[in-house]
């Protein structure tokens, strides 16, 4: 990697730049590049985070799936603003995104459910997620149920687990520089357009 990286370029298309970072950190990184921090905002106004995996993206955003029972599922009920971030160490880089959530189509998420492995379909029956567990061995019993549930029919998605766009209205690139002077860009949506300024470190 050079240690003189190009400066980012403020006159494309945030998504297609983010598609060139993305595509190099699939290069690059060990572990999940497609992993990013969802934050939301809980009914009483306090701000929660966590890891979650960006499954596909496209000119509308940007999708997730989870358990809308769960503590974000909640929280997006509650309050559609959410904030997005991805940082590559491999890359030196990371991407800062603000935006509202709606749930997809129930055939976009009952087609990428489907493609899911077997265990992963019983889990999301299985696990009430965010909820209290007083003993691992309850959830792997509730796997079983399901197993035999299951064991002979198709195992359907269940209503409570969907798929979430995030459409951004905010997208900001950063790449590290030397002397921490970093090179930052932000794009910001007007109408059907974006518009970019450069930053201050």
């Amino acid at each position: 990697m050079s240690t003189e990286p190009n400066f980012i370029n403020s006159d494309v298309n945030p998504l297609s730049l983010f598609k060139e970072w993305y595509e190099d950190a699939k290069k690059s990184e060990i572990n999940d590049p497609n992993a990013m921090n969802l934050a939301t905002i809980s009914p009483n106004g306090k701000p929660s985070s966590r890891i979650v995996l960006l499954k596909s993206f496209n000119e509308q955003g940007f999708i997730f799936y989870t358990n809308s029972n769960s503590k974000k599922g909640k929280s997006i009920k509650n309050n559609t603003n959410v904030a997005l971030n991805f940082h590559w160490k491999s890359l030196l880089k990371q991407i800062r995104i603000e935006g509202t959530v709606s749930i997809v189509e129930n055939s976009e998420a009952d087609k990428y459910y489907n493609s899911r492995p077997l265990g992963s379909r019983i889990g999301a029956w299985a696990s009430k997620q965010s909820e209290e567990l007083d003993d691992r061995s309850t959830l792997l019993n509730r796997v079983e149920e399901y197993e035999k549930k299951f064991e002979k029919t198709n195992i359907s998605r269940p209503a409570h687990w969907n798929g979430y766009l995030v459409n951004p209205n905010l997208i900001e690139f950063w790449q590290d520089m030397p002397f921490r002077l970093h090179d930052r860009v932000e794009f910001k949506k007007q109408k059907d357009s974006w518009i970019s300024r450069k930053l201050y470190p």
